[in-house]
């Protein structure tokens, strides 16, 4: 009788291996989700990476955060109040719309598709937007460095991507 019971229990934690598999848990907060096609097309904070975003602004900069929302990614960095954003599947429609945000804001001719800079002051400082589209990516770059660094800054990233 003793033999029967061992197998009857062997045989039910067998059977109890063979159940599927769980699930992995969903993402947290914390993790920063991959692009795909339907949001962000691939572009991601890799191709803003802290030394060359730094460099070209001026800027000391480092420890890069990635958020995605559908079609935009912010990249900021800790040491300023620097963000790059990347805005795929933009249109002059799109651009137009997002222009009036800015009242202040200086056109900035035959400089890729379409751009212009918009400077804000808080205090004593100054922030600085620079924002810029050719094709259907439109790349803002907002920081406290001059609009000339942002620009060429922006020129930097669309040939990287």
């Amino acid at each position: 009788m003793i033999r029967t019971v061992l197998a009857a229990v062997a045989l039910l934690a067998l059977g109890g291996c063979t159940g599927t598999p769980t699930p992995p848990p969903p993402p947290t907060a914390e993790q920063s989700p991959t692009p795909t096609a339907t949001d962000s097309a691939g572009v991601n904070c890799e191709d803003a990476p802290e030394d060359v975003v730094g460099a070209a602004l001026g800027l000391k900069l480092n420890h890069p955060r990635q958020t995605i929302t559908g079609n935009v990614v912010r990249c900021s960095y800790d040491g300023g109040m620097t963000e790059v954003r990347f805005d795929t599947g933009a249109d002059a429609a799109s651009f137009a719309e997002g222009r009036k945000e800015h009242a202040r804001a200086t056109e900035l001719p035959d400089f890729h598709d379409e751009a212009y800079r918009a400077t804000a002051v808080t205090g004593e400082v100054v922030h600085t937007a620079v924002v810029a589209r050719r094709g259907t990516v439109k790349i803002t770059v907002t920081s406290n460095a001059n609009a000339d660094q942002a620009q060429h800054l922006i020129t930097d990233l669309f040939a990287r991507l």
